[in-house]
């Protein structure tokens, strides 16, 4: 293999510095295919492709530069000849696989008579093309392909892109890792918040280490890193600590009740909050539509105006959460927009449907 020369080792030492800072997916993949690739390894197209053999519909190819949306025309396509690829259908076989070439299972003329080069590469001009796998999963092959049309690639650059391919496999497996868990956390809090409830992880001397939702507005924490005071106390006493039914309080935040629960680590406590729920005949239209405490906080922020955007700055919580809230208020309370809404909850829509109909 062609030795490295010391400018291609500190390419690499850049760019494996640089993929482990990215903190969402689709930014790495678009500064791999826009700069880091095209720098260390010169092509005339780069590809990021999610094949799906079993389900083509559901293969994902990401082509830059963009040719006049060539590729876009011949996609469908190339989704059904997929199969054909002479590094796809070997890669299928394997349980590994270093970074190859075309030209290291196919003759020219070969490749040349493949449905593949006549009805999407031949109108794309590549001749050559070199790929690493960065994900094998059954009938599914996620990988960079990097393609030329005028020469093929060299030992050097199958080297400069073997040497990064364990560095694209940590760095993507990691970002999906964090993804997944966000997603669960995500639904974790939403269901917490359906409920009414929150979660406070604290030391055994009241340091706060993790909340989720309202939880410290709720109790009253007017320091962001400590138990206030009164809870404290409570949790410091031997018997509440698991066998208590808890600790009931009125705060500004309304009734809530804390339950101490043990966790693996003594010096750890899992702290439920719970807003107790308000009599459900206090008259109000949000009641009424049988809406969570959080969907009534929500609802009262669209019937001012307010864009999902901004409630959860507010809120202090993600616009997704924000956009399931608002979507079951919708299904709760049957109204079809943020403005028939704001009629519903303000006793105005019966008013309005009256009027017109004595017109």
């Amino acid at each position: 293999m062609e030795p490295l020369s010391e400018a291609d080792y500190q390419d690499l030492l850049d760019c494996i510095g640089r993929l482990h800072t990215f903190q969402d997916l689709a930014e790495l993949r678009n500064w791999l295919l826009d700069i880091a690739l095209p720098r260390m390894v010169p092509s005339d197209w780069i590809s990021y492709n999610e094949v799906d053999l079993a389900t083509p519909e559901n293969t994902l190819a990401i082509l830059k530069p963009e040719t006049n949306h060539i590729f876009e025309r011949l996609f469908p396509r190339f989704r059904e000849v997929a199969h054909e690829h002479p590094l796809i259908s070997r890669q299928m076989q394997a349980t590994t696989f270093p970074v190859h070439k075309i030209s290291d299972f196919i003759a020219q003329e070969d490749y040349h008579k493949l449905s593949l080069y006549q009805d999407v590469y031949r109108h794309m001009r590549v001749e050559y093309q070199m790929a690493a796998t960065i994900k094998l999963e059954p009938e599914r092959v996620t990988a960079f392909a990097l393609s030329r049309e005028k020469a093929d690639y060299t030992e050097r650059d199958r080297a400069v892109l073997e040497a990064l391919r364990p560095h694209l496999v940590v760095a993507f497996n990691n970002l999906a890792l964090t993804r997944r868990s966000e997603t669960k956390l995500n639904y974790a809090n939403l269901a917490l918040e359906e409920l009414s409830a929150a979660t406070i992880i604290v030391s055994a001397r009241g340091q706060i280490l993790y909340h989720t939702s309202d939880g410290l507005e709720w109790i009253g924490a007017k320091k962001r890193e400590i138990l206030p005071k009164n809870i404290l106390a409570w949790l410091s006493q031997p018997p509440t600590r698991g066998s208590s039914p808890g600790l009931d309080l009125v705060t500004q935040a309304g009734n809530i009740h804390i339950r101490a629960v043990p966790t693996v680590s003594r010096e750890r406590f899992l702290l439920v909050v719970t807003q107790k729920q308000t009599s459900p005949a206090d008259g109000t239209k949000q009641n009424q539509f049988g809406l969570s405490q959080r969907e009534r906080e929500v609802a009262s922020w669209i019937c001012q105006g307010k864009t999902n955007a901004e409630i959860a700055i507010i809120l202090g919580i993600s616009p997704r959460t924000i956009h399931k809230h608002v979507e079951h208020i919708f299904e709760k309370s049957g109204a079809e927009s943020r403005f028939a809404l704001a009629l519903l909850l303000n006793g105005k829509a019966a008013k309005i449907a009256g009027s017109i109909g004595r017109q």
